[in-house]
């Protein structure tokens, strides 16, 4: 049976205390050790190679992000689980300084011991509240990647188009001459990677720009 060698690194003894406590209700899981700040964790974690740290973000001394990277930059192979209560505060530095996975502190023992486990195996455990909040962040990217692929300008011509308008009365309406309807008209199939109109309209609708 595969035994998975943990090192907690927290500076509150009772979240220690308390992940130990849950770790050990598993009989594959061993905590090798622990520690309370950053230094002790450079220090230590070559005698004690454990395969998974699970590291507290925020620390007095040095932050758990600085230390995993620095243990990453000395070669540590252990995978490192950012644990942390500000949700996804320090995600992307976490994933920067090269930690494997990222939880909020209010975890089960069942969430955390599938975590541990899933870090040893390669995976990136997240949390649900962090993998929301990411789900979250993208929708909002890929929302505002669509409304700047085309131009304000290049949007009012589309939205013509679509209501049926010729280059004529589009130039009448906004007050600009055809010779730019046209341009702009072309630089929108260009962008959408279309031939014609009816094509620029149904692509707009499937990517949901119009």
């Amino acid at each position: 049976m595969t035994t998975i060698k943990v090192m907690i690194v927290d500076d509150h003894r009772v979240v220690r205390e308390g992940l130990r406590s849950m770790l050990q209700l598993d009989p594959t899981i061993e905590v090798v050790g622990e520690a309370d700040c950053g230094e002790k964790v450079l220090k230590d974690v070559e005698k004690l190679s454990p395969d998974v740290i699970l590291m507290d973000a925020k620390m007095p001394d040095m932050s758990g992000i600085e230390a995993t990277r620095q243990l990453k930059e000395r070669g540590c192979n252990a995978k490192i689980v950012i644990l942390t209560g500000y949700e996804d505060k320090y995600l992307t530095q976490a994933a920067e300084a090269g930690a494997t996975g990222y939880l909020v502190k209010a975890i089960s023992q069942e969430e955390l011991v599938n975590a541990v486990k899933s870090a040893y195996y390669g995976k990136s455990p997240l949390s649900p509240e962090v993998t929301q909040s990411l789900f979250h962040t993208f929708a909002t990217f890929s929302r505002l990647n669509r409304n700047n692929l085309l131009t304000p300008r290049q949007l009012e011509i589309l939205r013509l188009i679509a209501a049926g308008a010729t280059n004529k009365q589009i130039s009448q309406k906004l007050f600009i001459s055809e010779a730019t309807v046209k341009r702009e008209t072309n630089a929108i199939f260009e962008k959408l990677d279309v031939v014609d109109r009816a094509q620029a309209v149904a692509e707009a609708y499937r990517r949901n720009i119009l």
